[in-house]
């Protein structure tokens, strides 16, 4: 694992110290805020059965690095994070109680929902507002705790979403103390959707909710770890975690609402490729597309005259369109550790699960290899070199599936796809593939883009034998060699990075296209793996240059150009640019506030976080919404992290609508609170 160091100190000035803990890699930086430059920084592996040793091992190199005085001059730890993200790209998830209040079940919008939350177990009961914040409907206590008692040995965590939450929470508050009272438990965190957004969205935000719930105990983990490392190596400073905005919140704050440090890790590496690419493109340069790609996903973004694109609507991650404002990005379950396969038409497939490349599994278990041997009749290639081992130790919420595999790991920490699926047949059941497993329990290993790069000698560590054999298995399937089906598998690689880049350039531009074109044979999935054609030539380029961060960056550039014709480049310390974007990132919060003219025509109400309030005069009501959410929005600032002195900022955006009398009548206003620092134009 490589180390880094590139410029001494400033003598006298705080430093801060950045971590980015992804799901293949965790880095460390040491940053100079008033020189804007990076002092030293480090690499570890990401531990998942222990973060805190993969993170205590970066953060301990570069201590080694920068000596006992310079560390002492640490004043704040930074951290962006990419396990939020991962976790939802990847549908891997604790198991989450969703508690729906005044849906309707009957509804396709809410059964699609209730089918794309496989780790959810919904509840639906009766209650629920209206637009107005008026009770539609009283809450079925009765109903509720029925449901809340049958559901609480499956449940890890909840989640609670009601009708109209964001104009009168007091059903989800209701049900919050429900849930304490016949569910008890500190293990069981409650998650409810009016304090994540407050934003209109019942069923995106009740989706929210589920999400965030499903995060608390991972992301509660990885915070858990961090402040072990840093009390086991002396640094007693405050611990600052990276949204999805790529503003800083406190890590208590982070422990409640993890959801909102989804894209946390793409929104910390386009704040660093910003600073680490200052001196490497042309000063005139200001637009700029950004792919960081992992472990676990590829995250592109772009810079638009040096300022980041925001999506107010929510940040996506795979099919999800969250209720947290985030940098805009496009997120797609590719990395280095993407589980590589071969669908039905002989076609190489990768992603979005991740899984252990089998030269790392074959480090910890040495018999893989000997598994991966030819005519063991252990492996063969209809189950494609795939293996289970333990990741973290079982808890409540696994399925039947997953409780047989965690019982067999008791007995041996190896098991192959081979082997289960021979256990199931002795069981009497079908072997049932790898749909039903998203347990962060258990950890797969199969052939990844990784192993590819290991047989094609890019690659030059874990055990290349391991992915030589496994190449060898699959490469049988297509009638190639390993060199040749481990060049397939980058070439695709490559393909999908193109792709992402062709996709999100359309859209910027306001060019509809449909999902089909993007397939082999449509004209841009044409245009992209560059097939011959008789009649014309598709060419895709790019007019700004793409700078690729991540581990594999300076691998990946060819295999990307192939397919794309644009500058891509790979800056100085590209390795570790979300932890030096983390390391500048500064406290930053928004909120919104709904003001609304009741049917009276004379009455108008606001939406405030924890009250209403009513007035026939809509200045006075005004005034009064900026003088509570101004402590408000200190107050948050303040948990958030922020000094005690952080500005306030309020925008206001009037509605109106024009009579039949030629007059403007005001229906309402929108005011956006924000706090803390500018969230502006990083490429000054």
């Amino acid at each position: 694992m490589p180390i880094y160091k590139f410029t001494p100190a400033r003598p006298g000035g705080p430093l801060v110290l950045g971590l980015d803990t992804g799901g293949t890699n965790t880095d460390a930086v040491l940053f100079d805020p008033q020189a804007q430059n990076v002092v030293a920084s480090a690499k570890d592996f990401t531990t998942h059965h222990d973060l805190s040793v993969g993170i205590r091992g970066a953060i301990r190199k570069m201590l080694d690095l920068i000596g006992p005085e310079t560390a002492a001059r640490i004043k704040s730890v930074n951290l962006s994070t990419t396990l939020a993200t991962n976790s939802i790209a990847e549908g891997v998830s604790h198991r989450v109680g969703l508690v729906m209040v005044g849906f309707d079940e009957r509804q396709d919008i809410v059964q699609d929902l209730i089918q794309d939350l496989p780790s959810c177990t919904p509840l639906l009961v009766r209650g629920g507002h209206d637009y107005y914040g008026r009770e539609v409907a009283p809450l079925d206590e009765e109903a509720l705790a029925e449901g809340i008692r049958a559901m609480y040995h499956d449940t890890r965590a909840w989640a609670v979403s009601s009708f109209f939450s964001v104009k009168n929470p007091s059903h989800e508050i209701r049900v919050a103390e429900l849930i304490r009272l016949h569910a008890p438990g500190e293990d069981r965190p409650i998650t409810l959707g009016q304090n994540l957004t407050g934003e209109l969205g019942a069923v995106r935000r009740a989706a929210t909710a589920a999400l965030n719930a499903g995060l608390v105990l991972i992301i509660r983990r990885l915070l858990d770890a961090v402040k072990a490392s840093l009390r086991e190596l002396g640094l007693n400073v405050p611990l600052m975690v990276v949204k999805g905005d790529s503003g800083l919140v406190s890590e208590l704050w982070a422990r409640e609402r993890p959801i909102e440090t989804v894209v946390s890790g793409p929104a910390a590496g386009l704040a660093g490729a910003a600073l680490l690419a200052r001196g490497f493109l042309d000063p005139g340069v200001r637009d700029l597309w950004v792919l960081d790609v992992g472990g676990t996903t590829a995250d592109l973004a772009y810079l638009e005259n040096g300022r980041p694109r925001t999506n107010v609507n929510g940040a996506v991650v795979g099919r999800w369109i969250t209720m947290v404002e985030a940098v805009e990005t496009t997120t797609r379950g590719l990395g280095g550790d993407s589980m590589v396969d071969i669908d039905d038409d002989k076609e190489i497939t990768l992603g979005p699960r991740r899984v252990l490349p089998l030269c790392r599994l074959a480090e910890a278990h040495p018999e893989a290899v000997d598994l991966l041997s030819p005519g063991t009749g252990r492996v063969s290639t209809e189950t494609l070199c795939r293996f289970f081992t333990p990741n973290l130790q079982p808890d409540s919420g696994m399925n039947h599936y997953e409780e047989e595999i965690s019982e067999l790991l008791r007995d041996r920490p190896l098991l192959s796809f081979a082997e289960y699926q021979h256990q199931c047949l002795y069981r009497g059941h079908l072997f049932p593939g790898l749909r039903f497993l998203s347990h962060p329990a258990i950890l797969v290993s199969a052939f990844t883009p990784t192993d590819a790069l290991s047989v094609l000698g890019l690659f030059k560590e874990g055990v290349p034998e391991a992915s030589l054999k496994a190449a060898y298995l699959l490469g049988m399937i297509l009638n190639r060699t390993p060199e040749e089906f481990a060049r397939l598998v980058m070439e695709r690689f490559g393909e999908t990075m193109a792709s992402m880049l062709a996709q999100r350039a359309l859209a910027l531009d306001g060019i509809e296209t449909r999902p089909k074109d993007f397939g082999r044979k449509g004209l841009v999935g044409r245009a992209v793996t560059r097939r011959a054609s008789p009649a014309i030539n598709l060419r895709l380029s790019l007019s700004a240059p793409v700078v690729l961060l991540g581990a594999p960056a300076g691998v990946l550039a060819p295999w990307a150009a192939k397919f794309m014709a644009a500058e891509f480049l790979a800056p100085p310390r590209y390795e570790v640019a979300s932890a030096t974007g983390a390391a500048a990132s500064s406290v930053s919060l928004s909120r919104r506030v709904d003001i609304v003219c009741l049917p009276d025509l004379r009455t108008y109400r606001a939406f405030l976080p924890d009250r209403l309030l009513d007035s026939t005069d809509l200045s006075s009501l005004v005034a009064d919404a900026q003088g509570i959410m101004s402590r408000h929005m200190s107050e948050m600032a303040r948990l958030a992290g922020a000094g005690a002195n952080c500005p306030v900022r309020m925008s206001r955006s009037d509605r109106k609508v024009l009579t039949d009398a030629g007059v403007y009548l005001p229906m309402g206003t929108v005011l956006n609170f924000t706090a803390g620092g500018d969230r502006g134009d990083i490429m000054a």
